[in-house]
């Protein structure tokens, strides 16, 4: 009942476990020129292949001991731009590439841990052409851009009986919560939880409370 809900709130579900965003070029010759001596992933972030994440740059990572190493690479000639590390877990699905913002710029999507169907996604943000850096992590099993708001939710499950939908938008600093909505089918009671970024969204707290509990 909780997704019927989301939607009507006009979230649009993009579910990222296990799924690689797609090359937003719809032809081989709207892609990014390239050196010939890199190989391009073509179909996704995939281990040891070059995904490009502008027109000038690509990343491309392989798995390390506990975790991944990235390198951001000029497409060009190749050259290494930036070198950087994250911690992987016990998740099954790997590294991903997706504009959960809808800026036109793509963030980093690292899964870690998962446990009680949630899953904990550090995501890395474009700070230039030339630079990644973390912004921050969420937990949950569903990790949605709102293509109306821009802001960035996730689902999350504390319980059998007890659900959450979380919030953010992603700012220079890195991830800013914009509200928690907490659903406790058991007491039948919604809770709302307001962010530092809440009062500048276009959200009002009582039509999110009001339509949360209406699904209960």
């Amino acid at each position: 009942m909780m997704n019927v809900y989301w939607s009507a709130l006009g979230v649009v579900s993009l579910t990222l476990l296990g799924a690689c965003s797609q090359p937003s070029s719809s032809s081989e010759a709207d892609a990014p020129a390239h050196s010939a001596r890199l190989a391009m992933c073509g179909d996704g972030l995939a281990e040891g292949c070059v995904e490009a994440v502008s027109d000038t740059t690509g990343l491309i990572y392989s798995s390390t001991d506990g975790g991944y190493e990235f390198r951001l690479l000029a497409l060009e000639d190749g050259a290494e731009l930036q070198r950087f590390g994250e911690e992987h877990g016990n998740a099954v699905s790997g590294p991903s590439l997706e504009d959960l913002d809808q800026d036109g710029d793509l963030e980093l999507i690292i899964p870690d841990f998962t446990g009680n169907v949630n899953t904990v996604y550090r995501i890395w943000q474009q700070v230039s052409e030339e630079r990644f850096e973390p912004a921050g992590e969420v937990s949950g099993f569903d990790l949605t851009p709102d293509v109306q708001t821009g802001l960035i939710g996730i689902s999350s499950r504390g319980s059998a009986v007890q659900y959450s939908y979380t919030t953010h938008v992603l700012t220079e600093d890195g991830l800013v919560l914009v509200y928690q909505l907490d659903a406790d089918y058991a007491d039948a009671a919604c809770v709302l939880t307001q962010g530092p970024a809440f009062e500048a969204s276009s959200h009002d707290a009582d039509l999110l409370l009001n339509g949360c509990e209406a699904e209960l």
